[in-house]
């Protein structure tokens, strides 16, 4: 690091969030720089009681998700019913107000966005709800489900033979959460030239912008895209069987079987019903018993390593506790060791989540408790002095 303020050294950001998808964009932004004031109620956003739980050097047991998604923040405990004063003149300093992640935040706290807009026209506003604050879904609640059925993500996730699968864990609120972060980076920099502006995003249409091959594929070749058939081909990335764990090999016209069959050590494989993709894909069994056992003996990483010094295109699939181990991984400094302990032991979580040439993303500061600067923000409104 050349020792330079990070990128939003100069930027404030009021989050009224519960959830995961605003307080995940405000954490992003504060991870460059930003500071961010979590604004929440006396009850405190509902994460705060969320599992699993991590002890503090305090001995106090505090949720391991709101420390994940709550660092880089000062924290502000606010009563919507008496301190809308208070909060207006947060904002009035503020170059972003994030408010989600359903609609209910902007009616707990008051706010109309078009008016507040009137009163503070330099400031950027931006909400996060499930289906945006318009339309005849704007009401409704969705959960990480919900969201990606409603994206069309579903309509060709899994194979054919199967109802649809879902992606694992809760993705659709961090997507929203970073679209929204670098939406604001944008609307930032446009503001401090023209003045602010409102941004409605949808959870779902979020989601969407993922069907990168869906869209095109019907708009050029009018082709619906489907789950994928109950055999395919086992050299197009699946996983295959190898040492205690999966690795992945995709064949093409610069990579073709041969090439497989020589660095693996199995001259089977180069037999001629195997040279098609349709001819592997109808012989999917006997091309996993191959892979099978000729690594059986060999572990992922070492199979990704060698192939990846050969050229090839491998890659292998990393349980969690080989991920905290990850080479790649350490060297890029991704993980940080949490506060206190989770289940009597020092914890990881993946914490730098962009590496710049001058400055970097860092964690500079702990999840704040409930209301912990209060004081210190409700009577110092200007930014950049703590």
């Amino acid at each position: 690091m050349s020792g330079r303020k990070p990128p939003l050294d100069d930027v404030r950001i009021v989050e009224l969030g519960v959830g995961l998808a605003t307080p995940f964009a405000a954490r992003l932004l504060g991870d460059l720089g930003a500071e961010v004031l979590k604004v929440e109620t006396p009850e405190g956003d509902p994460t705060r009681s969320t599992a699993p739980y991590y002890r503090a050097d305090d001995g106090d047991e505090r949720s391991a998700l709101f420390e994940y998604l709550n660092y880089n923040k000062w924290g502000v405990a606010l009563d919507p019913g008496t301190d809308r004063g208070v909060l207006d003149d947060l904002l009035s300093t503020a170059d972003v107000l994030l408010i989600g992640d359903d609609i209910a935040q902007s009616a707990t706290w008051g706010i109309d966005v078009g008016e507040l807009h009137t009163a503070h026209p330099d400031l950027v506003i931006e909400t996060l709800t499930p289906f945006g604050t318009t339309g005849p879904k704007a009401h409704w609640k969705a959960t990480d489900l919900v969201l990606q059925a409603a994206s069309g993500l579903l309509s060709f996730s899994g194979t054919a033979e199967r109802t649809p699968l879902k992606r694992g864990l809760r993705q659709s609120t961090y997507q929203a959460g970073l679209t929204a972060a670098y939406a604001a980076e944008a609307a930032v920099v446009a503001a401090r030239q023209h003045g602010g502006t409102v941004i409605d995003i949808s959870m779902a249409e979020c989601i969407t912008s993922e069907l990168v091959m869906t869209v095109p594929e019907y708009t050029f070749l009018g082709a619906v895209s489907a789950r994928r058939p109950g055999v395919v081909d086992p050299l197009s990335g699946d996983p295959l069987p190898a040492g205690d764990g999966y690795v992945s090999a995709q064949v093409n016209s610069l990579t073709p079987i041969s090439v497989f069959a020589d660095f693996i050590g199995d001259r089977r494989l180069a037999e001629p019903q195997y040279e098609t993709s349709e001819g592997r894909a109808t012989r999917a069994a006997a091309v996993g018993e191959i892979f099978r056992s000729a690594l059986e003996k060999e572990q992922p990483r070492e199979f990704f390593e060698r192939a990846s010094a050969r050229g090839l295109l491998a890659g292998f699939v990393q349980r969690a506790d080989q991920l905290l181990d990850c080479p790649h991984l350490e060297a890029r400094e991704v993980f940080r060791t949490m506060p206190g302990t989770l289940d009597g032991r020092p914890w990881r979580m993946p914490a730098t989540t962009v590496s710049l040439s001058h400055t970097g993303a860092s964690v500079r500061r702990d999840a704040p408790l409930l209301g912990e600067h209060t004081e210190d923000f409700v009577s110092r409104p200007k930014a950049g002095a703590l």
